[in-house]
């Protein structure tokens, strides 16, 4: 940006001001783009570096900073947003948070605990702790079912950190071995399936590969996250409408054949817009009208009768 300075000098003082003002904004505005054009050029740097494991769904790592709204945006007064969260954090490991539900449907201990440190590095995303599941050698189901909570909602969506390791192909950047699904419960936890069955959708993280057929794993033939993430990322999944209690799982599955560090899962996030009763607004009272005071009549002012006064006729001449 050049400045004439010639100009600059002959103006009064408050333009002088006002010049120097927009300046420095000019300045702070390229220094802006110069530090974000740096940002991407990481970003891409990081995410051409990464592993090509991606099966067509999500690039999982191009976006693990994303950060989750502070609530949705919803429509007052009859759409409220509603905001759930868990983070593991003030639990002494390895006790999940209350109602938080783990079990092996196969396979031996552990199940899913509570974990502040060992591998997948990092540990958490939020310190100090973060749900853990290993990755076995044996034919394993293990599952993390998260609280029930009312989903009567418009426009819910999860986000969630998650750091896995679980074994896979070296050979097919698509095939999976040990992986994990993300399952929702129409009815309170009774029964489960996958989100994308159910009516879900991956914005970011979803589904990195495809389970093999031929090792006996309980999700064989299913898309789900396998490999390695290098660290956490984040996955928002945009939730189907759940019309009673609704229920989250988490769910590894191993084979039979090789084992490899396990699955994290951190700083859980649910926003949606709950309808409430809508407040129709109280009619606002109208002004009394103030009787207007009579004009005063006007009273006629008789008018005399007019008198003609003769004039003197002339005296004829003889």
């Amino acid at each position: 940006m050049t400045l004439n300075l010639k100009c600059i000098s002959t103006l009064t003082r408050s333009r002088r001001v006002f010049c120097l003002i927009l300046f420095v904004a000019t300045v702070v505005v390229v220094l802006g783009a110069i530090s974000s054009s740096r940002v991407i050029a990481q970003r891409a740097s990081g995410s051409a570096s990464s592993k090509g494991d991606s099966w067509g769904q999500v690039d999982i790592s191009s976006d693990a900073d994303v950060t989750p709204p502070v609530s949705p945006q919803c429509s007052p007064p009859c759409l409220m947003p509603v905001v759930f969260t868990e983070n593991f954090d003030n639990l002494t490991p390895p006790a999940l948070p209350l109602d938080w539900l783990a079990t092996n449907a196969q396979g031996s201990p552990p199940l899913w605990v509570t974990s502040d440190s060992a591998v997948p590095i990092p540990p958490f995303d939020t310190s100090p702790n973060a749900a853990f599941i290993d990755d076995p050698a044996v034919v394993s189901d293990k599952r993390l079912d998260s609280l029930a909570f009312p989903l009567a909602a418009i426009g819910a969506q999860l986000t969630f950190q998650q750091n896995f390791n679980l074994e896979a192909s070296d050979v097919e950047p698509s095939l999976g071995f040990d992986g994990g699904v993300l399952e929702v419960s129409f009815d309170g936890g009774n029964t489960f399936q996958d989100i994308l069955d159910a009516g879900g959708s991956f914005v970011v993280g979803g589904y990195n590969r495809v389970i093999s057929t031929d090792r006996g794993s309980p999700i064989a033939g299913r898309q789900a996250w396998s490999g390695n993430s290098d660290g956490f990322i984040t996955t928002v999944v945009n939730l189907p409408y759940v019309p009673g209690g609704g229920r989250l799982r988490w769910r590894m599955a191993s084979d039979n054949s090789g084992s490899n560090e396990g699955w994290r899962v951190d700083t859980v996030y649910i926003a949606w817009c709950a309808p409430v009763p809508c407040q129709t607004p109280s009619p606002q009272p109208r002004p009394t009208p103030h009787p207007r005071p009579p004009f005063p009549s006007a009273t006629p002012t008789a008018h005399g009768t007019p008198k003609i006064t003769p004039l003197p006729r002339p005296t004829p001449r003889r």
